[in-house]
């Protein structure tokens, strides 16, 4: 039933991409994997807190949940060549595993701290190879004319569930409880794969069939990145963001819900619901655009808006105006995420793509370090000021980057 309406839906000219049949289960597996990820890590977020009840370690779990980006390059190498759904198929299984295996700790009492980093680092390796292959998947299953608004539409599920998802796992919390909320992670999983395998052996693959040595294919990524300076700026806001300004979701939300709102599981489930409403806000906006023009120019605009917002969330004592705070700061964050990842493949090759893709997943690696220092900050000076200093932190560079790189709002 979900498959015919959106087969439907791509009657619309805005949804063109999904009237083909693969890209249609790609883009459902890849609601539902990204989903349950950014779910997990809100949950995992809390459920830290709740066992040591320190700034620092909320910051050091959600940093060991991200670390495995650093594989991400390397996996972006075996993008390039190998079968795609089914590399796809074994980062579904591994990440249901590690699911299934945080819920039964949990429901048997023996879960420990350590259980929770060792889970959270392998997490992070699977999303390190999950990440660059749905993006360089895409063109494989969609070509012609509707190429641009597949890459839109995959980059919209993607980036909207960077947010839409933690307001899940936010809710889940004082709905379902932790071992509920695990239980309802570890199903959508499951469906994820099930969606992977009804996608069949049949779909068209754009696997290289290269002979260099993998390490010769990373340096040639790493090589393409730095000979076109479109995608190393856009790499580079990326890295910036990651590091100064996406940890208020993982390391500040809890404690300004908790110690700042006293708002407690449930509060903070409202805030983190409120960033996903804006994120889907932005999505179905920015859809609804089509392939416009002039998208570094809604790029920069994002940048500035997103920071912005997390400085007013520093200075608020007030619930509501909070929870205001945070949706403008959750559009601005789908909206940013959305175009970079739009213009980078735009602009990359597609013998490069799994490569370049898997660089945009490695320059995540910066949130683990942001939420670490956040922590540690938050730990020392408080959450109000740790979170003003990182965003006035991003203003400013931001406004370095756009001074020396004009040419970014002209980018189509």
């Amino acid at each position: 039933m979900t498959m015919d309406f959106l087969a439907r839906l791509g009657r619309m000219p805005q949804f063109a991409a999904l009237r083909h049949r693969g890209f249609r289960l790609l883009w459902t597996a890849t609601l539902l994997s990204s989903t349950a990820r950014w779910a997990d890590l809100v949950v995992v977020g809390w459920l830290t807190l709740e066992l040591t009840d320190s700034a620092l370690m909320v910051g050091i779990v959600a940093a060991a949940k991200m670390v495995g980006y650093l594989a991400a390059p390397f996996m972006g190498v075996l993008t390039d060549r190998m079968d795609r759904r089914g590399l796809l198929l074994v980062a579904a299984g591994a990440n249901l595993a590690a699911a299934a295996s945080m819920l039964l700790l949990f429901v048997t009492g023996a879960l420990a701290l350590w259980h929770v980093i060792s889970l959270a680092l392998i997490a992070g390796l699977t999303w390190a190879l999950d990440n660059p292959t749905r993006n360089a998947f895409v063109p494989d299953l969609v070509k012609g004319e509707d190429l641009t608004n597949a890459i839109a539409l995959n980059s919209v599920a993607l980036e909207i569930t960077v947010v839409v998802g933690p307001a899940l796992g936010g809710l889940l919390i004082p709905v379902l409880g932790m071992s509920g909320a695990y239980g309802l992670i570890c199903g959508i999983l499951l469906l994820d794969m099930l969606v992977l395998l009804v996608m069949g052996k049949d779909v068209r693959h754009g696997v290289a069939h290269v002979h260099e040595p993998p390490l010769q294919s990373l340096i040639g990524g790493f090589r393409y990145v730095w000979g076109h300076p479109t995608v190393f700026v856009l790499l580079a806001i990326a890295f910036m963001m990651n590091l100064l300004v996406a940890p208020y979701r993982y390391a500040f939300l809890p404690l300004f819900a908790r110690y700042i709102l006293d708002t407690g599981a449930a509060g903070y489930g409202m805030l983190t619901a409120m960033a996903g409403v804006g994120a889907l806000a932005a999505g179905l906006w920015f859809v609804s655009l089509g392939n416009f023009g002039r998208k570094g120019r809604l790029l920069v605009w994002g940048c500035f808006v997103w920071p912005v917002a997390l400085a007013g969330l520093a200075l608020s004592r007030w619930y509501s105006v909070s929870l205001g705070l945070v949706f403008v700061a959750g559009f601005a964050q789908a909206i940013v995420w959305t175009v970079i990842a739009t213009l980078i493949l735009h602009h990359t090759a597609q013998p490069m793509r799994g490569r370049v893709m898997g660089l945009r997943t490695g320059v995540v690696i910066s949130l683990p370090l942001g939420n670490f220092l956040a922590g540690a900050l938050a730990e020392h000076a408080g959450a109000p000021l740790a979170q003003g200093a990182y965003a006035v932190a991003a203003i400013l560079l931001l406004l370095i980057i756009v001074l020396r790189m004009p040419g970014l709002r002209r980018l189509d």
